[in-house]
């Protein structure tokens, strides 16, 4: 299997969008927030370019196109033309464009065939309909309300995860709906209920740019930080653990599969694409079990990275009838790194390593135990598949929920 290679160049040239306007500050009960997801990755967006409704009509900024910010290339790129009186904004795939008028006001497609949606400045960024230009591209889109705002997620066909995405990104969902609402809230604190999922409505695909009778979706209460009776006490934030293994032919892989699948817990086996077919049932068998599959690579150069990977990809579809988007370079180079994201691919770093480590279970558990202590949020965990790393999993795997950690599968929502 051949890896794509990103879009041409933009078709039009670029230019930055000046003067970003102010947000108005409610109580937080008053407020709404939306997340963008692409995929299987939670997209990072300042509180200035979260989804807002319009004139009855869900909006997105064009930077959900950009794939260096949303680490997601949905084959659906932007171009910008900002001359005079002019603006416009081009979103293109292969197949189809969409020309913006955004001062006019108008839509048209490669044919200059007006199309029903129009853009739409707004604090500083362009905004255009979701469910229009998804449906346009072919691109589909879900509109979930979650307990941390109401989660936007754009998907081209390639996301491993269905609806089990919003369990395996509540951390990512946690973190941006707590950053909006301290930058939407007024600073004084607000005590809250507990929050609730309230249906509310699902866009049309065919949205048109005219109000309609569909209601803003309902407020509801959020979780926000309440005072304690000891302002000094915080309680312990809750760590993700994401496990990683690198395997070289160490011997203990159905060890550790076994230990994972005795704790329920799913992780990312990273393997060297010339050594695939040793790992043949394994493969299948890690596949079947809902882990994760990613490439180790040796190679130092550009060339040679592309080889394994090319390589990497075909074995993988024959052995295990599964493809990989993840890769895991042995020598740390972040140059080349660079260049393969740039392809669209996901590169793996461990944070806590634990490899070839000659200590006992015990002494490895607890080192890592201790390591565990100095990350917040998320760590991502990265051990062999040498002997004694399932001895190890046995006494680490039950002590994690006493850590206040919780172990979950490796997605793209890291990378």
């Amino acid at each position: 299997m051949k890896l794509q290679y990103r879009l041409a160049a933009l078709l039009l040239a670029a230019a930055s969008v000046l003067g970003i306007l102010g947000l108005n500050r409610a109580s937080a009960d008053e407020i709404d927030i939306y997340l963008l997801a692409e995929n299987d990755v939670m997209a990072d967006l300042p509180v200035e370019a979260m989804p807002a409704w319009i004139g009855g009509v869900l909006y997105i900024p064009y930077t959900a196109f950009d794939w260096t910010v949303t680490k997601v290339n949905l084959g659906v790129s932007y171009g910008q033309v900002r001359e005079g009186d002019e603006y416009l904004l081009t979103l293109y795939s292969l197949d189809n464009i969409l020309t913006f008028d955004v001062n006019r006001g108008t839509c048209v497609d490669r044919r200059d065939n007006p199309q029903n949606m129009r853009a739409v400045y707004r604090n500083g960024y362009v905004f255009v309909p979701v469910a229009a230009v998804c449906s346009f591209f072919g691109l589909g889109y879900t509109y979930t309300p979650t307990n941390y705002g109401t989660l936007i997620r754009i998907t081209n066909g390639q996301q491993r995860l269905g609806s089990e995405f919003v369990q395996y990104a509540e951390g990512s969902m946690r973190e941006r709906y707590n950053r909006y609402l301290k930058q939407l809230s007024p600073p004084t604190p607000v005590v809250t209920t507990t929050p609730k999922v309230t249906a509310t409505p699902q866009p049309s695909a065919t949205s048109t740019q005219t109000p309609v009778n569909t209601p803003r979706p309902s407020t509801q209460p959020r979780p926000t930080p309440t005072p304690t009776q000891d302002e000094d006490e915080e309680e312990p934030e809750e760590l993700t653990v994401y496990l990683s293994f690198l395997c070289t032919g160490g011997g203990d892989l159905d060890g550790i599969l076994e230990q994972l699948s005795v704790s329920n817990v799913r992780a990312l086996f990273l393997f060297r694409p010339g050594q695939l077919e040793d790992y043949g049932a394994q493969l299948r068998q890690i596949a079947g079990s809902g882990h994760q599959i990613g490439f180790s690579l040796t190679g130092t150069t550009g060339e040679e990275l592309l080889e394994e990977l090319d390589r990497g990809q075909e074995l993988l579809a024959r052995l295990a009838h599964t493809a990989s988007h993840t890769f895991y370079l042995e020598n740390g180079d972040s140059a080349l790194a660079a260049g393969l994201t740039e392809q669209g691919l996901a590169c793996w770093t461990g944070q806590a390593k634990q490899l070839e480590d000659g200590r006992s279970d015990y002494n490895r558990c607890n080192a890592l135990l201790a390591a565990l202590e100095s990350y917040h949020g998320s760590v991502r965990v990265l051990l062999d598949d040498g002997a004694g790393t399932a001895d190890t999993l046995a006494r680490l795997l039950p002590r994690l929920s006493g850590a206040n950690c919780v172990a979950r599968l490796p997605v793209e929502t890291l990378f």
